[in-house]
């Protein structure tokens, strides 16, 4: 019975996690700032290219979020959801570039929303929440991740950049293997 319990508070717990984080992120809080762009007098012309453009990075940062799900998930060593302890430190796809590849689909498709409804104010939330993650992430998430995982963490994190990605960050890293 335990077991059957703990799979559905587990459910339960993913359940209220997707509905707090990203439904409000993604969601609920642009949503917000694009019915009250009008009242302030800012409505940007939509540009095809633009929205075409957001529907496509859209794309990209879901692709991101479910490689990036499957990864973690793979054999439970890992979890999406921030509360659960993970059992493995995932290194690979993804996660060999970028130490927080999930934040960065989250940006994808937030940048993706600004462009696809031209709206400055989801810009401007885009911009709130790159700031409110880099500082969670900096004084919580990264702080666990080391005492959670003591030296292979280390050695990930001095290989593996934490925001930005390999491709733009000078070639100083090495790869990754443990």
């Amino acid at each position: 019975m335990t077991r059957f319990v703990s799979l559905i508070l587990g459910g339960i717990d993913s359940l209220i996690y997707f509905f707090i984080g990203p439904f409000n992120v993604l969601y609920i809080i642009p949503l917000f700032f694009r019915r009250i762009e009008p009242y302030f007098g800012i409505e940007l012309r939509k540009i095809y290219f633009f929205e075409i453009s957001g529907v496509v990075l859209m794309w990209i940062g879901l692709i991101i979020a479910v490689w990036c799900s499957v990864l973690m998930s793979t054999n439970r060593l890992s979890s999406v959801i921030p509360f659960f302890k993970p059992k493995a430190l995932v290194t690979s796809g993804p996660f060999s570039q970028v130490r927080h590849p999930m934040m960065w689909s989250l940006f994808f498709v937030l940048f993706g929303e600004t462009l696809m409804y031209s709206s400055s104010f989801t810009f401007f939330w885009l911009l709130v929440f790159i700031r409110f993650s880099v500082i969670y992430i900096g004084k919580f998430e990264e702080p666990y991740l080391h005492n959670h995982f003591g030296d292979a963490y280390k050695k990930y994190s001095i290989i593996v950049p934490c925001w930005l990605p390999k491709c733009f960050v000078a070639n100083k890293h090495t790869e990754f293997s443990e």
